[in-house]
């Protein structure tokens, strides 16, 4: 923040934060909802619709990578972990 805001910040602080995201019955259906709203997916599956087999693998991957952090029973739910940067304007 500081390379960017130069002295025009002061009191910088960096907090690791989670975020629960859940309520998705599986993985697949956790891709789905972000495929359909988050706009850099869908920019990636609108660089690669040209080409299936991209596509495929684009899914499997965002799929395995919920079931991978998939610690839900019964529906999919995930912690995220984010940096959250605050500062003050001077």
């Amino acid at each position: 923040m500081r390379g960017l805001l130069g002295d025009a910040v002061t009191d910088v602080v960096a907090r690791r934060q989670t975020v629960t995201v859940g309520g998705f019955e599986t993985p697949e259906t956790w891709r789905d909802f972000w495929k359909s709203v988050y706009g850099p997916t869908i920019v990636a599956y609108r660089n690669i619709a040209d080409d299936p087999d991209r596509v495929a693998a684009l899914d499997r991957d965002l799929a395995a990578l919920a079931a991978r952090y998939d610690r839900g029973a019964g529906t999919t739910v995930m912690d995220w972990e984010y940096l959250l940067l605050t500062g003050r304007r001077t």
